[in-house]
């Protein structure tokens, strides 16, 4: 007898009734939610995993239709419970029956329920518990024991550069008026890898702290879910180790993140966070107005004081001036009419001296001249005798070859030399023709 054959069909929905006959028809059933998605059709598809003790590993996983039948009755549940949604990262407790889906022989769950509370428990246990270990290591408040620098101008922001919370943010700092200059590390907030994501930014304006007075994590509002990776224990120790304080703005409805527990100061909304900067700057603007203001008045009663000595000053010298200072004035004048007598009797002994040393002078002065005047008469009587000229008017000649040297020697000569002949009253061009040399 053949065994009976099966078709993939015919197997998987033999699977499909034994699987609804031994499980309940609504069961159920605790995970994390992965993978969340919306199809055209208005259905809702994603993940429940279980993770073990390792951060992210996934141990197990089953396939989840919420169909759009039953999305107006979770829709409503969820809304009993604010701030709580579906969601990636979210865990949940969902009902629904066990089906496996024939054309694939695919598994999974097909939910027709949710507990809203049973969510909100475990984002609210989970962050007591990150709490309770930062507290414990002693973290909780190692960013505030940093000091927020008087004038907080230079900003590093962690946020998305196409969120609302950007804007809001930046337009609040550019509306101050004040010379803000901000760094964006532009990073997705939200979603399964936004705490990777918002580590990551943490830690690379860490490596430049030095070029900020502050850092800025913010994010617009949103449910306790969108908002969960701010519960994240790893971007709490991010802001724990930064070097420089760090301001939250991160949008919650009712409780504060785990993030805005570690920061230096922590605010309700991007806006909130950027006025606490406004303000701070603000501070210490009218701390320096106040300064100001002290520094003129002093100066005022400064010269006010200084007017009323001056004043007294000019009234009592106006009333005269006392007997004494009249005696000093006497002797003054006594002193300086010797003084002119005493100066003009040294002026005329000077003038007197001055005029004998002229005379002196005059006199030493014309017999010098004098001296020196024959010494020169001498001198070009002795000059006149060695002048060529009169050599020439005695009739002696000067020959020179056409070099312009003088002909000494007739050895120096050959024949066919041009030659000048100079004499006392001119000169004479010759041509050497023969030459006729007497032996020395």
């Amino acid at each position: 007898m053949d065994e009976p054959t099966l078709s993939v069909t015919e197997l998987n929905t033999t699977i499909r009734d034994a699987i609804r006959g031994a499980i309940p028809e609504n069961v159920w059933v605790r995970g994390e939610v992965q993978g969340f998605r919306e199809s055209r059709a208005g259905h809702v598809y994603f993940q429940l995993v279980e993770k073990d003790e390792r951060p992210n590993r996934v141990q197990a996983a089953l396939d989840v239709a919420l169909f759009r039948s039953h999305l107006m009755t979770v829709h409503a549940a969820l809304r009993r419970v604010p701030g709580v949604e579906l969601a990636d990262d979210v865990e949940v407790r969902v009902k629904g029956h066990i089906d496996v889906y024939p054309p694939t022989g695919r598994l999974q769950l097909i939910m027709t329920g949710i507990d809203p509370v049973f969510t909100a428990g475990a984002l609210a246990a989970n962050r007591d518990r990150v709490l309770r270990q930062l507290e414990a290591e002693g973290l909780l408040r190692a960013n505030a024991a940093h000091a927020l620098a008087e004038v907080p101008l230079r900003i590093g922001l962690v946020t998305s550069a196409a969120s609302a919370a950007y804007h809001d943010f930046l337009e609040e700092l550019d509306a101050s008026g004040f010379a803000f200059r901000v760094g964006v590390c532009d990073v997705r907030v939200q979603g399964a890898n936004a705490p990777r994501r918002v580590v990551w930014a943490l830690r690379r304006l860490a490596r430049i702290a030095t070029a900020f007075d502050a850092v800025v994590v913010v994010r617009g509002g949103g449910s306790r879910a969108d908002l969960a990776p701010f519960d994240s224990d790893d971007v709490a120790r991010a802001i724990a180790a930064m070097p420089v304080p760090v301001l939250t703005g991160i949008g919650h409805e009712i409780d504060r993140s785990v993030a805005d527990e570690v920061a230096h100061t922590a605010s309700k909304t991007p806006t909130a966070c950027a006025q606490v900067l406004v303000e701070r700057v603000m501070e210490f603007v009218y701390r320096l107005d106040d300064v100001s203001r002290g520094v003129v008045h002093h100066a005022r009663s400064n010269c006010a004081l200084a007017l009323r000595e001056l004043r007294d000053c000019a009234r009592r010298a106006r009333r005269g001036p006392p007997a004494a200072l009249t005696r000093e004035l006497a002797v003054v004048e006594r002193h300086r009419g010797r003084a002119e007598e005493l100066g003009t009797r040294a002026v005329k002994q000077a003038i007197a001296t001055l005029d004998g040393s002229e005379r002196t002078l005059s006199s030493a002065g014309g017999r010098l001249a004098r001296a020196e005047g024959r010494r020169l008469d001498a001198a070009a009587a002795r000059l006149r005798a060695l002048d060529p000229t009169r050599v020439l008017e005695r009739g002696y000649t000067i020959t020179r070859d056409r070099d312009g040297q003088v002909v000494k020697r007739t050895a120096a000569l050959s024949t066919g030399d041009r030659l000048l002949t100079e004499f006392a009253d001119g000169t004479a061009a010759s041509v050497v023709q023969e030459l006729d040399t007497r032996e020395s």
